[in-house]
């Protein structure tokens, strides 16, 4: 059934009236950070809500009970403290953040823009027709596309997911301003090389969609919607047997890592050949322009463009989910795990994060550099394949 959504109002509370200190207000997400590095790691997501639930009702006490929690669904939330994310949200629960992007001049981009400044250079885009199963990604140029975004059937529509695109023009990166929920980032220590790709661009026509998937090192994943409307399905973890995951995949990221993605479309599930999916639960509701969405570690998620859609989508590596993107990197024997310190666990999370990347042998490092100039080289081939589909 679809969740409906209210706006969130917050009500701010002079500290002068009612000043509680941090210790007694709040209960710090210590899950990951009590985790061992020289041991697996699995998140317990049943452990996360415990720690949120506490969270929640310490600063329900902070606002004097006026301010409410949707523990089933999902919040929209408008001048919301540093402290208050993480506590509440950051790593353990999603939320809609609805005053950041606004500011941005990225807000202004349109279509149009785009087919303007950029319109002969290539693109990553996928394609389907008819089902999602069959899906071909192609390089084109994005006028291309911009020329058949109108064109759209419920069963064939296209859609540019380009994880260089922005990262590799900084005249468009720089048009990405401030957001203080992502300050704290541990993907910048990571060695160029292996810095897993930020700002991927999403633009796509009406019907489009993405994947049913949980994003590359299981981070915390980002959408900006820009211009359209979204609509998501998010599935809390532990789901793992209803959702049909395939097995074995691999990211292509520079630093390589396990890829999550069902065999299912949420949106058009084909409940004969996957019918245990009937069993998933999940949160739906939409997205807005102006709106950021953020999706903890272990959510499996699908967006849905109800309208043509420009998006960004981010990722997020912090002092609240860092163990479990270090464990994704850790399985794919790019670190051995028993070379790790033995005293890596008494250091702050950061120095872990840092440790581990001085650990990369040169070879992984090479490896990443590579696969992103193999992939910017393959960009600027005129394929023949992209005639086909305009």
């Amino acid at each position: 059934m679809f969740v409906a959504l209210s706006w969130m109002y917050s009500q701010t509370i002079s500290t002068k009236w009612y000043n509680i200190s941090r210790t007694e207000t709040t209960t710090r997400s210590t899950e990951q950070s009590q985790a061992s590095l020289r041991m697996r790691y699995a998140l317990d997501h049943k452990q996360l809500l415990k720690i949120r639930s506490a969270n929640i009702e310490k600063w329900r006490k902070y606002y004097q009970w006026k301010q409410d929690y949707n523990e089933e669904g999902i919040d929209r939330r408008h001048n919301l403290s540093l402290e208050e994310f993480s506590d509440i949200y950051d790593g353990k629960w999603p939320v809609i953040i609805t005053d950041v992007v606004q500011r941005w001049p990225a807000y202004n981009w349109t279509g149009e823009f785009f087919n303007e400044h950029y319109g002969q250079e290539q693109v990553l885009m996928k394609t389907v027709d008819p089902v999602m199963i069959e899906a071909v990604t192609v390089s084109v140029p994005l006028y291309k596309f911009y020329k058949n975004t109108k064109k759209a059937h419920p069963n064939s529509w296209s859609y540019v997911e380009d994880e260089l695109f922005i990262p590799m023009r900084p005249e468009l990166r720089k048009d990405i301003g401030d957001n203080k929920y992502v300050k704290e980032d541990f993907f910048e220590i990571f060695p160029e090389d292996v810095r897993p790709w930020n700002a991927m661009l999403l633009w796509g026509t009406k019907y489009s969609r993405s994947s049913l998937h949980m994003d590359p090192y299981n981070w915390t994943a980002t959408s900006f919607v820009i211009r359209g409307h979204k609509r998501w399905k998010l599935y809390p973890p532990g789901q793992d047997e209803y959702l049909y995951i395939m097995k074995d995949k691999r990211s292509g990221f520079p630093l390589d890592c396990y890829k999550y993605n069902s065999a299912v479309d949420a949106f058009d599930p084909d409940m004969k050949t996957y019918p245990m999916f009937d069993n998933a639960a999940s949160i739906m509701f939409e997205q807005l322009p102006g709106e950021i969405l953020f999706i903890p570690s272990g959510w499996f998620h699908q967006a849905y463009n109800d309208e043509e859609t420009l998006a960004i989508s981010s990722q997020l590596m912090n002092k609240n989910n860092y163990r479990v993107i270090l464990e994704e990197i850790i399985k794919m024997d790019n670190i051995q795990r028993d070379k790790l310190p033995t005293n890596i666990d008494m250091m702050s999370p950061y120095r872990q994060v840092e440790i581990l990347m001085s650990m990369l042998p040169k070879i992984i490092l090479e490896r990443g550099r590579i696969v992103t100039e193999d992939l910017l080289y393959r960009m600027k081939l005129k394929s023949l394949e992209q005639k086909e589909y305009f």
